[in-house]
């Protein structure tokens, strides 16, 4: 009995070992088995996973750069508003500078000569065939009347037609109706300059027996009420004698450039 007891104990032994070799080989084999099953998987799902990335991709994309444009959207607002802000205050800077530099031009004549001038604005420009008007922001209250002569930091441009409280009209030298005496500095031959349709300035009334020679100096004459003498005009730009005319067509040449007519000064006295 005892031999027959050890021995069926030896053949459960041997099954027990026999059963734990076969789970372990099992084990071993299943987890082969197991990275080939997930090897296939990836092997068949990679397309699908490639389909998907390429679909979700770009919208992932499209999102961040939504982002990305709003937050960039934001600094070039940021920046166009600097941007706007130095311009303006290079316009400030640049107006402020044109401005000093003008008056103290027009300042510099009243330190350096006999009249007395009011420093003035142009506000106003008409210019036309029959026309060449400038108004400027100073009348009666500042002392302007009519009849008083308008000059530049060069010379003159225009004399007063008519004066309200704060404003005032000024009539060009090239205006049509515009007729001022006049004199040739070299000579003090006198004349009148009169404006014309076209805007050009002549020299009138000098005699083909005058001598007269291109870039001669033309100033002003004692005989306007409030104009003074010897104001600078121009300078003789071409002479032409007319034949069967007793005088010369002289075409003068304005010191100020009476398009761009900014701050002048009103000759008072």
């Amino acid at each position: 009995m005892a031999d027959s007891r050890r021995f069926r104990n030896i053949i459960i032994l041997i099954v027990i070992i026999l059963l734990c070799l076969a789970v372990i080989t099992i084990s071993f084999r299943g987890s082969g088995l197991t990275e080939r099953i997930k090897a296939r998987t990836l092997d068949i799902f990679e397309p699908v996973q490639e389909k998907i990335f390429s679909f979700f991709n770009p919208v992932t994309v499209f999102f961040s750069s939504i982002g990305d444009y709003i937050g960039l959207r934001q600094k070039y607002l940021e920046l166009e508003k600097e941007n706007a802000r130095l311009r303006q205050r290079y316009v400030e800077d640049i107006s402020i500078r044109v401005e000093n530099d003008a008056l103290r031009k027009i300042m510099g004549l009243e330190l350096r000569g006999e009249h007395e001038l009011a420093v003035v604005k142009v506000i106003g420009y008409y210019g036309n065939r029959w026309q060449s008007e400038i108004i400027i922001n100073s009348g009666t209250a500042g002392g302007v009347q009519e009849g008083m002569g308008v000059m530049g930091d060069s010379g003159l441009v225009g004399v007063v037609i008519s004066a309200g409280n704060s404003s005032a009209r000024v009539r060009l030298i090239s205006d049509p109706q515009s007729s001022l005496g006049a004199r040739i500095l070299s000579s003090r031959k006198l004349g009148l300059i009169e404006g014309s349709q076209e805007g050009s300035i002549y020299l009138r009334y000098i005699s083909q027996d005058e001598e007269i020679y291109k870039g001669d100096i033309i100033v002003t004459s004692e005989f306007g009420q409030y104009l003074p003498a010897d104001i600078l005009i121009g300078r003789v730009r071409s002479i032409e004698d007319i034949p069967g005319s007793p005088y010369r067509e002289i075409e003068i040449e304005p010191f100020e450039d009476l398009k761009r007519l900014e701050y002048l000064a009103v000759i008072r006295n």
